[in-house]
């Protein structure tokens, strides 16, 4: 375990854990992928320009993006490798040609070297504060094909559990090791309830009901209860068991589209994978991406009494982004975005639009789950929410005792992280309202840029396709939960919602404690 009493590690790791845990609200969830996958992005999107299925301006984009995130990551290395990055990343940079090969070489010598670097960055006097630690540290993991599930239990057992005191940077040394290993091959069972046959019977590898059971009892696991008719095993590579559970959600998806269209026999699969050296079974279930419009029910409009609107099939839209493949979530995701927030002559647009919303969000939403965190561990705040029942209401109580500077007791570590970030951005709400919108921004021009890999290009195995549903879902619905609450609660058109927005972000000042409470009110 680290040391209790250093407050930078005690810091990075409990934001680790928050990045890692699926249960993690929005606003304390990364948001964007590592600077390594976005180099390889990059690469791909610069093959996509040269086939038109993407633009030169979103080319153009992402390499701006990591112009402005690279001289901050000393997973980069010495100041000539960023230099020579840098020198790379030019604009309308040419697939196959010398600087895109220079960038394919740098982007693996920096992926084999990359937690290196934030090692001997913790040592540094002057080194990286701790929230851009942790996100460096966590999304180069997961990037790497890591379940989240996977690396929460990994961290968690050698910041708590594990005998003696050890700085964080031995343990961000020894995740280097596990990251440098190869994926292993996993051997995963599904189970079937039903299944059409192909021309020439049952799918090859197909096991009976008997064989299924028999698999199931050599490999350790209960059967009792398992309703099945048969079962298919499916061997892939992968970092671990969840992930490899995910992946084969992933390819039964694919034959499922595939048996629907070809014949009108029913395809039902079990809700369980059993991984082969695994002691319990994976739920398939719990495939969800955290795309959340709480709106729809506060403002009792989930069954809708009249002819549908412009917003309602939006929704419609929206919600393969939730449990959906990925090429259908991306479709379906961005198509809801583009039907509300965009215009004719700029599609892209609308990113930026659903950006300044998810902006004008955070705060209340930071400030809403402090409040029911202090109300039970600070006797003073706990006196002045008594009888509160408006989170608006709630937020600006914090928000006044933030900005008047009140001793606040927070029991954990994570919401003392989230303390810290607010009283930066009620000391400086202009400019940290801004710097939020700029990393939502980010996160929904990837999505544009991977629904148009996957819609013009046909590429459903894009390099960030997967961590672009990761981490920009959960903001997508929080963005979409303002336009149905501006629709449903104020009669207000979503383009009138990002209008608003816009307006509030530049009128935040320091001077009002509860301005970033308003910003959509």
């Amino acid at each position: 375990m680290i040391s209790n009493v250093n407050e930078w590690e005690q810091l990075v790791a409990a934001r680790l854990l928050e990045f890692f845990d699926a249960r993690t609200p929005w606003h304390r969830s990364l948001w964007n992928p590592g600077l390594v996958l976005t180099l390889d992005e990059i690469l791909e999107a610069s093959e996509a320009v040269r086939m038109s299925v993407l633009s030169e301006e979103a080319l153009n984009f992402a390499i701006e993006t990591s112009l402005k995130q690279a001289p901050l990551d000393p997973g980069v290395g010495d100041s000539q490798r960023l230099k020579t990055l840098q020198m790379a990343l030019r604009p309308k940079l040419r697939f196959e040609g010398l600087d895109f090969l220079t960038l394919r070489h740098l982007s693996q010598d920096i992926k084999g070297n990359y937690l290196n670097g934030w090692v001997a960055a913790s040592f540094l006097p002057n080194r990286p504060k701790p929230e851009r630690a942790a996100r460096a540290i966590a999304s180069h993991l997961l990037d790497l094909g890591f379940s989240g599930d996977y690396l929460h239990r990994w961290w968690v057992y050698r910041l708590f559990h594990e005998q003696g005191e050890r700085p964080l940077a031995e343990l961000v040394l020894e995740a280097h090791a596990l990251a440098l290993k190869p994926p292993r091959s996993y051997d995963v069972l599904v189970a079937f309830e039903s299944i059409p046959k192909t021309k020439s019977g049952f799918p090859r590898d197909w096991l009976n009901a008997s064989s299924v059971s028999q698999w199931l009892r050599k490999s350790g696991f209960d059967i009792t209860g398992v309703r099945q008719r048969g079962g298919l095993v499916f061997s892939v590579e992968a970092r671990d068991g969840r992930a490899a559970a995910d992946t084969v959600v992933e390819i039964i998806d694919n034959l499922a589209a595939r048996a629907s269209i070809s014949t009108n026999d029913d395809f039902h699969y079990a809700p369980r994978a059993w991984v082969a050296g695994e002691k319990v079974p994976r739920d398939l279930r719990q495939r969800r991406r955290g795309v959340h419009v709480r709106a729809l029910y506060r403002e009792d409009a989930i069954y809708w009494k009249r002819s549908p609107s412009t917003i309602d099939a939006a929704f419609e839209l929206l919600a393969p982004l939730e449990t959906s493949s990925p090429a259908a979530a991306i479709a379906g995701g961005w198509a809801a975005i583009e039907a509300l927030l965009s215009e004719p002559n700029d599609r892209g647009a609308a990113a930026d639009r659903l950006a300044c919303l998810v902006a004008c969000s955070f705060p209340r939403a930071e400030l809403t789950l402090l409040s029911y965190v202090l109300e039970t561990n600070d006797a003073a705040i706990e006196a002045k929410l008594k009888d509160v029942a408006k989170n608006r209401d709630r937020a600006a109580i914090v928000a006044d005792a933030i900005h008047g500077s009140q001793p606040l007791t927070l029991p954990g570590w994570p919401d003392k992280a989230a303390l810290l970030r607010m009283q930066v951005l009620l000391r400086k709400p202009n400019e940290k309202l801004q710097d939020i919108q700029s990393h939502a921004a980010i996160a929904f021009r990837r999505l544009y840029r991977q629904r148009n890999l996957v819609l013009h290009g046909g590429k459903t195995n894009a390099i960030a396709l997967r961590a672009c549903l990761r981490t920009a879902a959960p903001l997508v619905g929080a963005g979409m939960d303002r336009l149905a609450h501006g629709w449903y609660a104020d009669q207000m058109r979503p383009l009138e919602v990002a209008a608003r927005a816009r307006v509030s972000i530049a009128a935040a000042s320091e001077q009002n404690s509860t301005c970033c409470v308003d910003l959509l009110s």
